[in-house]
């Protein structure tokens, strides 16, 4: 097994806005904020929903702390890692499965980004795809 000395999922540096910005818009949705976690893991969902991965991009020191995922946020990365790599063995990497969450993360952190600055209520269109999302997420 490969562990990882990591401590959080970081936002990408420019993106850290638009994590905020997503927030603002989806706050009264669950009836409270979304926590970092609980973004980070819609902004992932949306990433893969849509393929879009940012392999490369320059990290921030905020986001994610490691020790507020769940057992099930880490299932789905699994999910994730393998349905991206196909291939069982990575699943013994926790690094690789780490930064593969973040890039998913960042990419789709970006769409929801593109999507917030086209005109209408973001929340309302966007809302049944997030209550979708956090379902199959279980977040809350």
């Amino acid at each position: 097994m490969v562990a990882s000395k990591r401590t959080q999922l970081d936002f990408g540096e420019k993106s850290l806005e638009y994590y905020q910005h997503l927030k603002r818009e989806l706050g009264g949705l669950p009836g409270r904020d979304l926590t970092n976690r609980e973004l980070f893991l819609i902004a992932m969902a949306w990433g893969y929903h849509n393929e879009m991965r940012v392999e490369e991009f320059k990290h921030s020191a905020t986001g994610v702390r490691l020790e507020y995922l769940k057992d099930e946020d880490y299932a789905i990365m699994a999910a994730i890692q393998y349905a991206t790599t196909e291939d069982t063995e990575t699943l013994l990497d926790m690094e690789q499965r780490l930064t593969i969450a973040e890039q998913y993360a960042e990419g789709g952190i970006l769409l929801l980004a593109q999507m917030m600055d086209e005109p209408g209520e973001f929340a309302r269109s966007f809302a049944a795809d997030i209550k979708e999302l956090a379902g199959l997420l279980k977040i809350g």
